[in-house]
């Protein structure tokens, strides 16, 4: 029976044992674990040099389709942020973004658009634009506390509900 027994298990520890160096790597020049792990002479919550909170940027993606950004409502930090904008919808689309005390969601149209140029109580302070179904942009603001609205103004979209706030702290 040991014989049987010891005939059944060589073929499974051979596979086993070809699995297992399968595994490992022969570059020699991959570290390790134990090779990255801190030493005692190094502080694992030391903090690079190169990494100030002055320069430290907000990111936040906000997905575009018809007619919605996703998310509606954004919070970031004052300063540099980058907004990625894939647009997951079927049309172009695109983000204006204004810095305004009024709600984002009540600025006037006058011929069913919103006037860029002469919204009382708005100030366009950039765009990512024409983004095509299926892409997506990335555009980075230098932003200063407040509320803003962004909108996508091509025809139709903004009166359609493409409209949401972001708040910067």
């Amino acid at each position: 029976m040991h014989r049987n027994l010891r005939a059944a298990l060589l073929p499974a520890t051979a596979a086993l044992a070809l699995v297992i160096a399968g595994c490992g790597s022969d570059n020699n020049n991959e570290k390790t674990s134990a090779q990255t792990t801190p030493t005692a002479t190094t502080p694992a919550t030391t903090a690079p040099a190169t990494t100030t909170p002055a320069a430290a940027a907000s990111a936040v993606t906000i997905k575009m389709s018809e007619f919605a950004f996703d998310p509606k409502e954004v919070t970031v930090k004052a300063g540099r942020v980058k907004i990625t904008t894939p647009n997951v919808g079927k049309v172009e689309h695109e983000l204006v973004l204004m810095r305004t005390k009024l709600d984002p969601g009540k600025l006037p149209t006058p011929g069913g658009e919103v006037d860029e140029e002469n919204t009382k109580g708005a100030t366009v302070v950039g765009e990512i634009a024409d983004v095509a179904a299926g892409a997506t942009k990335t555009k980075a603001f230098r932003l200063k506390a407040g509320t803003y609205a962004m909108i996508c103004n091509l025809p139709g979209h903004y009166v359609g509900g493409m409209w949401g706030k972001v708040t910067v702290e």
